[in-house]
């Protein structure tokens, strides 16, 4: 792994943040979308495994992010019929512990990920974030959906983000 740093401050500011996510993600999509052309022949150059992992990194990020929303939806309905004493059905019954398992299971490999990387200066205060991943799930999200329909709409349009001149760079 390299280890240097960008020289560069991500963006405070969400009017910023989110086309900035939008490119990446539509990036990712065009990036999968180019190496899908012939499916076949790239599982024969990478190999069955290569292949498969390059589906869950490529794809599987895509779609999760996408699918958050639709996810973080569908469980306010499930709350909301709950808090009104409304019965869930049988699907829904049983679908609710997977579903709240997989939330946050997620949740929680996404802090211990970010946990880790972190050096141990870094760390302080890193807690106090842990009730805003929601809300960062949430804006991924969108950026993953604005993507996908920008990719649809506007193919060939890549929105430019401003950046702030860098903090002065301090080697560790």
């Amino acid at each position: 792994m390299i280890d240097c740093p960008t020289l560069e401050d991500a963006p405070e500011d969400f009017g910023i943040w989110l086309p900035q996510r939008t490119r990446w993600f539509k990036g990712w999509v065009q990036t999968w979308l180019v190496h899908m052309r012939n499916p076949g022949r790239l599982a024969e150059e990478v190999g069955w495994g290569s292949y498969a992992v390059a589906q869950v990194l490529f794809a599987g990020l895509i779609v999760s992010a996408m699918m958050h929303l639709l996810l973080a939806v569908m469980l306010l309905d499930v709350l909301v019929d709950i808090r009104a004493g409304q019965p869930l059905g049988a699907w829904r019954a049983v679908l609710l512990p997977f579903d709240m398992a997989n939330i946050a299971f997620g949740y929680i490999s996404f802090l211990l990920l970010g946990w880790y990387t972190l050096r141990s200066r870094e760390r302080r205060g890193f807690w106090k974030i842990i009730l805003f991943v929601p809300v960062y799930w949430l804006m991924i999200s969108a950026a993953a959906w604005r993507a996908i329909w920008q990719f649809w709409r506007r193919p060939h349009h890549w929105e430019k983000t401003p950046h702030r001149s860098p903090a002065p760079f301090r080697a560790k």
